[in-house]
């Protein structure tokens, strides 16, 4: 069984080893970089430095021909009025989005991915939250009355299909565009869209687009919630954004439902609640933590 670096620089924190043998270790255990991990490293960090390079190129070269680059003035003026009139924003990153995933499955890089989903994720966030009630994505979806809990709930299973495929990914050829930390970025997308919905759903939604399938979006989250719970834990993986999520569900629950009518006693209540719930799910996490760092800590 291979140790890993974490492991070793918590065992070298533990026992508080010196510099010397803190090098020793890392030579006995073969955890130093070798040449061919140096390539790698040095391969991922020529292809950045070359798209970010073909980035500034591009847009040099428009600026510095924009008299003489019609179409591409024309096009870039578009969508420059698009998003300064606030018409129809979403469609602007949607189209960037749809358009780039040819690119993203030619390109087989998960920091290109990541770019790829965080596009995403602003189209969708700005769907959600503007209603623009107008474009193609709004004409397919505006015919069913969906209100803003309803809204955030699709986005969240956008992000957690993106987080299945990741996992499934993982277990096949295609493991290198997709590492943990790419799987965890969509589980944390989908949590923070799980966490709006349920919390517009408890306040209730703006613009008097509440309706009874509200409740029914506060169970769905908290299922969802409960399921990731389980596999996070089971994998012996982080589960901080979905602690973060049950303090913001429960401290909307407490902030407006609360029966306390004086807005100072109500501030109080949900400080003390506040506190109470961050000492609790930090004490257990880093509690979990540690465990699950040093197994022999359950004996």
């Amino acid at each position: 069984m291979q140790i890993t670096r974490t492991e070793l620089d918590a065992l070298a924190a533990r026992h508080r080893l010196t510099p010397e043998a803190i090098g020793t270790m890392l030579d006995f255990a073969h955890a130093r970089p070798d040449a061919a991990e140096l390539h790698r490293f040095v391969g991922k960090l020529l292809k950045l430095s070359a798209v970010l390079s073909l980035g500034a190129g591009l847009v040099f070269f428009v600026a510095a021909n924009w008299d003489a680059f019609i179409s591409a003035g024309a096009l870039l003026a578009l969508f420059g009025q698009t998003y300064q009139t606030g018409a129809d924003v979403y469609e602007l990153f949607l189209t960037w989005a749809l358009l780039g995933l040819p690119l993203v499955f030619a390109a087989q890089w998960s920091v290109v991915w990541a770019a790829w989903a965080l596009v995403l994720n602003v189209a969708l966030l700005i769907f959600c939250s503007a209603r623009p009630e107008a474009g193609w994505l709004w004409a397919v979806f505006g015919g069913f009355g969906l209100g803003m809990p309803q809204l955030l709930t699709g986005a969240m299973f956008v992000n957690l299909v993106l987080w299945l495929a990741g996992l499934v990914a993982a277990r096949t050829q295609w493991a290198h565009v997709a590492p943990q930390w790419l799987c965890r970025l969509m589980l944390a997308g989908a949590v923070a869209f799980g966490t709006g919905a349920g919390v517009f759903a408890i306040i209730g939604s703006p613009r008097a687009y509440a309706s009874l399938a509200d409740p029914l979006v506060v169970l769905i989250v908290l299922g969802l919630l409960a399921g990731i719970a389980l596999h996070t834990l089971r994998r012996r993986i982080d589960v901080f954004p979905l602690a973060a999520s049950l303090i913001v569900l429960s401290s909307s629950v407490i902030g407006w439902h609360a029966s306390v009518d004086n807005v100072l006693g109500k501030s109080f209540m949900l400080a003390a609640w506040l506190v109470a719930c961050s000492a609790v799910s930090g004490q257990l996490l880093m509690k979990a933590v540690r465990t699950w760092r040093n197994p022999e800590a359950l004996g």
